[in-house]
């Protein structure tokens, strides 16, 4: 017998329409998320769904080696891994920036821009996704 896992399932139109699922597999997640979203009317005229994602959220913090390992963090002007806010390129991706915090004592990187808890920022090769903006972030060793 299969176990039922916690599947949260995104269907991507003009903007994103999102629910948690309980099913077997993630083709079963994305097939009820999708009749659904139709079932209940949430298409807006015109709107057309562009895909449809389904995914087991992480619920642990992730590991530096990780993070390096999937987004690729690219080196500041003058060397240091970090950026400064006024060194990030005035047209950046927003989805390229990852944000360095503190609480309690310890490091952490969170998609995007910050200011709460901020010590400075990422810039990465690799852009985040919007199931990364859901997820807890990553240990900034």
């Amino acid at each position: 017998m299969r176990k039922i896992k916690t599947y949260a399932v995104v269907v991507k139109v003009a903007s994103a329409w999102t629910a948690a699922v309980k099913v077997h597999s993630a083709v079963d997640a994305i097939r009820i998320g999708e009749k659904e979203f139709h079932k209940n009317n949430l298409k807006q005229f015109s709107e057309h769904v562009e895909s449809t994602v389904a995914f087991i959220p992480r619920s642990r913090i992730g590991s530096w080696h990780a993070f390096e390992r999937r987004f690729r963090p690219i080196d500041g002007p003058d060397g240091a891994l970090y950026w400064r806010l006024e060194q990030l390129p005035k047209t950046v991706n927003m989805r390229l920036v990852w944000t360095i915090t503190e609480c309690d004592g310890k490091h952490y990187v969170v998609p995007g821009f910050h200011t709460v808890n901020r010590i400075d920022y990422l810039l990465c090769s690799v852009p985040w996704t919007d199931q990364d903006f859901a997820e807890p972030g990553y240990r900034y060793d």
